[in-house]
């Protein structure tokens, strides 16, 4: 399992995920769903990432903390973790970056 490019290369703020602007999403090569990645949700600071196509719900340690990533650096090696440890797939990660927001 590799990662094919980087959240920074997407050219999203850090800033404009906590705010709900934007949202990350991951798609992994071997899977036909992809990952939504919410970092603000009604009750505010989170790391969450799901899928309903995987029905998976899942936080980082951080996330569970209801902690702030203080780089889109440590912000993606936490979820390049994430998904190596819980989600069953040998397929290469891609992220791509959405203005549709979603906070599920």
């Amino acid at each position: 399992m590799k990662t094919t490019n980087s959240i920074k290369s997407l050219g999203v703020s850090l800033e404009d995920l906590y705010e709900g602007k934007s949202q990350v999403l991951i798609k992994l090569s071997d899977k036909p769903y992809e990952f939504h990645v919410v970092l603000k949700d009604r009750n505010g600071i989170d790391c969450k990432v799901s899928s309903w196509g995987a029905n998976l719900w899942l936080r980082t340690n951080k996330g569970m903390k209801y902690e702030k990533y203080s780089s889109i650096a440590t912000l993606q090696s936490a979820l390049v973790r994430l998904v190596k440890t819980k989600v069953a797939t040998e397929g290469d990660i891609t992220f791509d970056v959405t203005n549709e927001v979603s906070t599920m």
